[in-house]
């Protein structure tokens, strides 16, 4: 991580998750005409194992909050996997969230302002947002969050 990422995790005290390898055949990030397309994260524990169980009955809507901020730092995590392009993100565009909820559970978008507050408190502007409750998410994780961010230009190198 260059300076520029340390500083925007020390302005939001922070530290962030390992970066999950992607489950499948993509890639974590895709960057084109100045967005970040960041794939679907998970919530993951301190040692980076992803966080599992459905909303309403293994997991409560305290606790799926939570897995949703944590959601929000693996995403950043996978941002900062390039060394200063977390220091280029100048806004969060859109997310789309998953919530892996009971049947009668409804109260999606509470979980998912778990990742939105804690994006709320880095980048400055507000944000879209789409709020799915889901039947299963792959591997029974809890939330799954994707995410585009706006970027500035890469500066030169003064070498």
């Amino acid at each position: 991580m260059t300076p520029g990422d340390l500083a925007v995790l020390a302005r939001a005290g922070v530290t962030l998750p390992p970066a999950q390898p992607p489950v499948g055949t993509f890639v974590a990030a895709a960057e084109i005409g100045g967005l970040l397309h960041v794939s679907g994260q998970a919530p993951l524990d301190p040692d980076g194992v992803p966080l599992r169980g459905r909303v309403g009955e293994e997991v409560d809507a305290a606790e799926a909050r939570a897995r949703a901020r944590r959601t929000g730092l693996a995403l950043l995590a996978a941002i900062a996997t390039e060394p200063g392009r977390l220091a280029r993100v100048t806004r969060v565009i859109r997310l789309l969230g998953m919530v892996n909820a009971a049947p009668e559970f409804t109260a999606i978008p509470e979980v998912l302002d778990g990742c939105s507050e804690l994006f709320d408190s880095i980048f400055p502007d507000s944000h879209a947002r789409t709020d799915v409750g889901l039947p299963a998410l792959p591997n029974n994780i809890t939330v799954e969050i994707e995410a585009v961010f706006a970027l500035a230009p890469r500066t030169p190198d003064p070498q």
